[in-house]
């Protein structure tokens, strides 16, 4: 033993762990680029169909793209961080070199050291990509992506079928000619949040769009001719009848273009400040209904906000949890601890989620709900931590 300990203190402490730390660089890349991949996939289908039909550009496509992978990043890492630690701990633990270093005396937190101080780097990370360029990417996501679909989105009018693309509004043509440029016999149905609705009837539609592309100048137009404006009360009775030779009814203006601004892509300074008007708001007000609606905006602003900080303690509880389950005690082990590793991953999503519905609906302090499972989870990986058999 003096001649392991006489070993150990000849190797400086920077060696191995560089060492340790290097093993896992690569496996959370790969983890990361592979869960990011597989998110991308849930947007990939909606989103091909606007670009197929758009004629979107390769690079408008390749910006789009990264900015939904930044947005994805977060929510990838921690999982990444948990399966890179397990990989990484079972390569080392089946090449013997936990072993060797455990023969030399080197200790469990030593070993454990350069994992901790990665995994709060990343979780730093995490925290200035929720502060300000994840929600800077949705933004301009979501408000490419409705641009996109407001530059084509006639082009989905067929004959003889009910288009409903657009929000509030059903629209039937007998003929479409030129891509839905010009319709003959044109019903539009629509729906306003005043209690009543409008029925459009017109022998003929045309498109009136502008030729500049800028999206702020983007402003398409339908031009009725010959027809008549009917206005319905909630309970479907006629209000009032108009006759028009012609009526221009805004398409793109009234939805397509208007900048989306939700509470998920405001940076953490604005939702702060977002919220406090809110609050202010909801405490100046009398009416009940508008109070409960400004409470519910309230409770879903601070699930987002206080969500953002979940993330990067996620980051350092799954490093432990990959830590424990990842060393091997030894090469004839048949305990699975990957799966459990799994299994209680399960149950922190489980309770995670569980606790966000939770938090939607009742005024339970939203950071307690949202860090408890973290701290249950932590507290499980302590426990494995202080029971890992050295001696083995």
């Amino acid at each position: 033993m003096n001649q392991f300990a006489r070993i150990k203190d000849l190797i400086p402490n920077k060696i191995f762990q560089r060492y340790l730390a290097s093993n896992f660089i690569v496996p959370f890349a790969m983890s990361l680029t592979f869960f990011v991949a597989f998110l991308l996939t849930t947007q990939l289908f909606r989103f091909m169909r606007v670009v197929t039909k758009k004629g979107v550009s390769i690079m408008q496509f390749m910006e789009i793209l990264g900015h939904i992978s930044m947005s994805f990043i977060p929510m990838a890492t921690p999982l990444s961080i948990l399966f890179a630690m397990i990989y990484t701990l079972n390569k080392l633990s089946e090449d013997s070199e936990i072993v060797a270093l455990r023969s030399m005396g080197i200790n469990k937190h030593r070993i454990f050291f350069p994992y901790f101080i990665i995994s709060i780097l990343i979780a730093c990370s995490v925290v200035v990509l929720n502060t300000n360029l994840v929600p800077t990417s949705k933004k301009i996501f979501r408000n490419e992506f409705r641009q996109l679909g407001s530059k084509g989105v006639l082009t989905d009018i067929k004959k003889e079928q009910f288009f409903t693309d657009i929000p509030g509004v059903i629209l039937f043509a007998e003929d479409v000619q030129d891509d839905g440029k010009i319709l003959d016999g044109v019903f539009l149905k629509i729906t306003s949040n005043k209690d009543v609705d409008k029925l459009i009837m017109a022998k003929k539609g045309i498109l009136n769009k502008p030729k500049s592309d800028a999206a702020q100048s983007m402003n398409i137009q339908f031009d009725f001719y010959d027809g008549s404006i009917v206005t319905l009360d909630k309970d479907g009775n006629e209000v009032e009848k108009i006759l028009f030779e012609k009526y221009e009814y805004p398409i793109v203006s009234s939805f397509s273009v208007k900048s989306v601004n939700k509470a998920s892509m405001m940076s953490s300074t604005e939702l702060r400040r977002h919220l406090r008007k809110l609050k202010n708001k909801r405490n100046k007000t009398e009416n009940k209904r508008v109070r409960n609606n400004l409470s519910s905006d309230l409770r879903k602003g601070y699930i987002e906000y206080w969500g953002r900080f979940t993330v990067p303690i996620q980051c350092v509880v799954f490093a432990l949890l990959g830590f424990v389950f990842g060393v091997k005690k030894g090469r004839g082990a048949t305990k699975n601890t990957s799966a459990m590793a799994l299994f209680i991953t399960i149950f922190y999503y489980g309770l995670y989620f569980s606790g966000i519905s939770l938090a939607k609906k009742s005024d339970v302090a939203i950071p307690f709900i949202l860090f408890t499972p973290a701290i249950i989870t932590a507290f499980i990986g302590m426990r494995f931590y202080k029971k890992l058999d050295w001696n083995s």
